[in-house]
């Protein structure tokens, strides 16, 4: 698909090879150099000037002004009257064919010196001379030359606007799924906000009154995870490293809920510092590991392990299921979201596996690295 910068070397070559197809059809002349003869011909010019002309017209006006309005009989009517037009003034016929020939007999004639003697007329003296028919009088009735010639760059005019009009429509399309996709990150950072906001402070609130050493390092790590999700995560794609920094503190965050029968193994290998990834999308897999895999009465185990290796990050998660009738609903919603924001921003470039046999719920995500993505 060429872009629109691009889009007048397109025309140039078109016309270039519109150009060569009068020559090519004037070759079959005995003349060798009649291709060089119709370059610098005037008549030739004009006839290319005329084709230049419809074709622009139907492509900058009629065709937006009235095929893509709908006004389709209007344009159905304006492009037979043109073509009517084509068939009565016959431009190659006129232009070309008859002026590149009435050129040659005068450049034939031009050649002696004298007019060459005429022949005796065996009729007698007095009788009225007859000139030669006229040089058009066996001139087909119909300029099939011409009429191709207007079809087939009105045909080109038509398929060009429509191409141009689709290439528009599938670029608002990506910039509407891309709002979309930016709207559904806001909301997903909405739906984290205030449940873990609320959770978090209590939990802080409880260390202050209880004068824990932890208390000032959990603010921190609190202030520090709000700002990324306010200001950092509104880009399409960030630094892993500061991904990973999230994904600590929120982890940090909720290990302060836990008990001893929770136990939590975070590993990060192989961390390449170019690598990139879009914000939050493993966010809503952590969440819901501390959402359902935490028990107050059974033992559990929270898995998360992140590496970098051959151009791909991948994420696995695990978590036993504790209380899966739990607000159903906006963990649906959060890992459909995360699907689609996949979809749209790795898209034939990621494999998620999530399984759920209702014991233990498992998440595999394979990324294709994004190093060259600026922020």
């Amino acid at each position: 698909m060429f872009q629109a910068k691009n889009l007048w070397i397109v025309h140039i070559a078109g016309w270039l090879i519109f150009i060569s197809l009068p020559i090519t059809i004037m070759s079959r002349d005995s003349n060798p150099d009649v291709g060089f003869a119709l370059l610098k011909s005037g008549h030739f010019w004009v006839f290319a000037a005329i084709y230049v002309f419809l074709f622009y017209f139907n492509y900058l006006w009629l065709i937006p002004k009235l095929y893509l309005k709908q006004r389709h009989l209007l344009y159905i009517v304006s492009s037979f009257g043109l073509i009517v037009l084509i068939h009565y003034t016959q431009p190659f016929e006129n232009l070309i064919f008859q002026q590149f020939h009435s050129q040659q007999e005068m450049g034939q004639r031009n050649r002696f010196d004298r007019p060459p003697p005429q022949p005796m007329s065996p009729h007698r003296e007095g009788t009225e001379f007859r000139p030669p028919p006229p040089r058009n009088a066996g001139a087909p009735s119909v300029d099939f030359v011409s009429l191709v010639l207007f079809i087939m760059i009105w045909v080109i005019a038509m398929a060009a606007k429509i191409s141009e009009q689709w290439r528009l429509t599938e670029k608002r399309a990506i910039l509407s799924e891309a709002d979309k996709a930016q709207a559904e990150l806001s909301f997903f950072k909405a739906q984290i906000n205030p449940h873990f906001l609320f959770n978090t402070l209590n939990n802080i609130y409880a260390l202050a009154v209880n004068q824990s050493e932890n208390t000032a390092p959990s603010v921190l790590k609190l202030s520090k995870m709000m700002r990324y999700i306010t200001e950092e995560a509104t880009e399409n794609f960030v630094a892993l490293e500061d991904e990973i920094d999230c994904l600590e503190n929120y982890i940090d965050l909720q290990k302060l809920r836990l008990n001893a029968k929770t136990s939590v193994l975070f590993e990060v290998n192989e961390l390449h510092a170019q690598t990139q990834i879009a914000p939050l999308i493993l966010m809503t897999f952590v969440e819901n590991a501390f959402k359902y895999g935490v028990s107050n009465h059974y033992a559990s185990k929270i898995e998360i392990k992140i590496n970098t290796a051959a151009d791909e990050i991948r994420f696995f998660c695990r978590n036993k299921v504790f209380d899966s009738n739990k607000d159903p609903d906006r963990a649906g919603v959060g890992i459909v979201n995360t699907k689609k924001r996949l979809d749209f921003l790795y898209a034939g470039n990621y494999n998620l596996k999530i399984d759920n046999d209702g014991e233990i719920f498992s998440v595999n995500l394979k990324l294709k690295s994004n190093e060259m993505h600026s922020h």
